[in-house]
């Protein structure tokens, strides 16, 4: 991105971190989703971290139905806690079912949050191939039993064996 756009983008997330209303959040960034520039898709992706589980849910919907996503953009959002928003970066994923994105999802499985292992075998499961199916072997080897659950529930739906 170009500074001017660095600099929209930091404004934008200023104006956000400073409003406690979260319904005024929510009407920045119903404004902010509306423009379709780079730095707006980066203060989306940014704004993931909103403490409220509605404007996230919000930005979910938003972000899984813009025609296409940057993934440096997801990247960074899954590089930086709180893991709620690198479980709701990986939940547009899981609407998207866009196999370009393997890389960025695959980088949420060491991940030390459960949650995030979770989201991150459901990503890879909804977005489904031939790609997907080593790292959800690599999950369903995982320490916990919801992610290892998560990701054999989605390996019997990509892996159809059928003996004859």
């Amino acid at each position: 991105m170009d500074r001017e756009a660095e600099r929209r983008c930091g404004c934008f997330l200023k104006k956000l971190g400073d409003t406690k209303d979260k319904s005024r959040r929510l009407h920045i960034l119903k404004a902010c989703a509306r423009l379709d520039r780079l730095w707006a898709e980066k203060v989306l992706w940014e704004s993931l971290e909103d403490p409220c589980e509605e404007l996230r849910d919000y930005l979910v919907r938003t972000l899984a139905d813009r025609p296409a996503v940057r993934l440096e953009f997801a990247a960074a959002r899954l590089a930086r806690p709180p893991w709620y928003a690198k479980s709701s970066a990986l939940r547009v994923f899981s609407l998207r079912t866009s196999a370009p994105a393997l890389p960025v999802i695959a980088g949420a499985l060491a991940d030390p949050n459960v949650e995030v292992r979770r989201m991150a075998a459901r990503a890879l499961g909804e977005t489904g191939g031939r790609g997907a199916i080593p790292l959800l072997l690599k999950l369903k080897r995982d320490q916990n039993p919801y992610v290892r659950a998560e990701a054999d529930g989605y390996l019997d739906r990509l892996v159809d064996l059928k003996f004859s």
